[in-house]
């Protein structure tokens, strides 16, 4: 229905004494109806009762199709006028109705109307100042872990009033009735509660309680399936800031460890413990960024996955996406993924459990489990990848056993030394027993408990490793990147 323009021109005047009264005019143009409307103020109670004219310009009798006041109950009530109402004839005088208003802001008072028979709408009114002292609704905020509680009441000496907020149900709040609450997400900025149409009565901001603070879970490490790469906090790019994560680095170095939040309802938040960054969602078509935050919402939750062989799976609760290492870890992490793949999948690892490979000094190769495991350990590799990983089993006083990620079996020292080392027991037992001798130039050792000789990279690791000899040269040292 169009609005036409056929409203009184409005103009106000006040009287002293205890009152003011608010006048409106006829119209310039004399349309079907006319409505004029005097406005007196009682200071006391802060309330507006308004009486309205309403004229017919002609001397056929004309009848309310509908009426609508603003502001709407329960700030307002009109009387004396309602659809089906009749306007004399103008030889016989006005209709006259009456309405109140209570007071809170510098509003107006607007009487809509439609009559039988045409779309034109009519009507008009005062502007009308502030009355008295109005008494305003209460309101309240409790800052939860989770939630922003915001309570509305009104004195007992106030009226019914509504109150908006944001998306959320319009209240009701009664004169002394107990207060009526809206529950929003615990999320920073201030929240704007509004009298509608009329103005705002406060604007609570969550604020994050010191009680927030996500217990954690333990430091653990992320190790992807796809490319056996440790994930840590990165750069997107060159020359910009550490603030994406990817799947990356083979050894499971300092950066490499990150702190597990409990956040509640099943969910994980992933913080950084160098500086308490947290890992965050930010869109589908984004990498995960470090963010910093007081508080653990919905961008900074994870379900973490549990899945059939073992590894898990991180599913943002922003969007329900997984995480995966983008192009098979040679992009960031984003989540994005609606199934799980390979791309999808990691090992949890708590500091030190998990795999590294071992670098042989005298030629910076990488030691492998040759044929996955079924032929002896050589030093020949120029990059890592399964083959190349082992566990490092701490067994206490010095010793160690290694255990080869590919198989799952410990390397063993083949017939008490005398053949080349493989990866193929099931169980720790002499052979398998290693001293670890850390040298002078930061290098390792490894000095077969079996015959008490050390492992060698045979021919400067053109042959496979094997544990004799006496003492320890460039072929004897090793790097293990744990």
């Amino acid at each position: 229905m169009r609005l036409t323009r056929k409203f009184a021109v409005l103009v106000a005047t006040i009287v002293a004494a205890g009152g003011a009264v608010v006048a409106a005019p006829p119209a310039l143009a004399a349309p079907p109806l006319t409505t004029t409307a005097v406005a007196v103020c009682d200071a006391a109670s802060a309330t507006y009762t308004i009486t309205w004219t309403i004229t017919n310009a002609a001397e056929t009798p004309l009848t309310i199709a509908s009426v609508w006041l603003t502001p709407d109950a329960p700030i307002s009530a009109l009387s004396g006028i309602a659809p089906g109402s009749i306007v004399p004839p103008a030889s016989e005088g006005p209709l006259i109705a009456t309405s109140t208003v209570h007071s809170y802001f510098f509003s107006r008072a607007i009487i809509r109307m439609t009559l039988e028979g045409s779309p034109n709408v009519y009507g008009g009114g005062p502007s009308l100042p502030v009355c008295g002292k109005p008494v305003m609704p209460q309101i309240g905020s409790v800052s939860r872990c989770d939630a922003f509680e915001i309570s509305a009441e009104m004195p007992a000496n106030g009226y019914a009033v509504s109150l908006s907020i944001r998306d959320q149900p319009t209240l009701i709040v009664e004169p002394g009735m107990p207060a009526k609450k809206w529950t929003l997400p615990a999320e920073p900025g201030a929240v704007y509660v509004e009298i509608p149409g009329q103005g705002f009565v406060a604007s609570p901001e969550w604020v994050p309680p010191r009680s927030c603070v996500s217990p954690s879970l333990g430091v653990s490490q992320l190790f992807a399936l796809v490319n056996y790469r440790y994930v840590l906090p990165t750069n997107a790019g060159p020359g910009t800031p550490v603030d994406t994560v990817r799947a990356d680095t083979i050894s499971p170095i300092e950066q490499t460890k990150l702190e597990f939040l409990d956040a509640g309802d099943g969910y994980i938040a992933i913080e950084q413990p160098a500086n308490k960054s947290l890992l965050s969602v930010v869109s589908d078509t984004e990498p995960l960024r470090w963010q910093f935050h007081d508080y653990v919402g919905d961008a900074q939750r994870f379900r973490l996955v549990t899945n059939a062989d073992g590894s898990v799976s991180l599913r943002a609760k922003l969007n329900g996406k997984y995480v995966t290492a983008e192009k098979a870890g040679k992009q960031p992490l984003y989540a994005n993924r609606a199934a799980i793949g390979p791309w999808e999948k990691f090992t949890r690892y708590a500091v030190g459990a998990g795999p590294a490979p071992i670098l042989a000094l005298v030629n910076s190769g990488f030691v492998t489990a040759e044929s996955a495991g079924k032929k002896p350990l050589i030093a020949n590799r120029g990059d890592a990848a399964l083959w190349e990983f082992f566990f490092v089993e701490d067994l206490g006083n010095g010793k160690v056993a290694l255990k080869s990620l590919v198989n799952g079996k410990y390397v063993t020292a083949e017939s008490a030394g005398k053949k080349p080392l493989i990866a193929n027991r099931a169980a720790v037992g002499p052979w398998e027993t290693f001293t670890l001798v850390s040298n002078a130039d930061q290098t390792q050792s490894l000095r077969a408990q079996v015959n008490g000789k050390y492992v060698t990279a045979e021919k400067a690791g053109a042959q496979p490793l094997i544990a004799n000899r006496a003492a320890i040269g460039p072929w004897e040292k090793f790097n293990l990147l744990r």
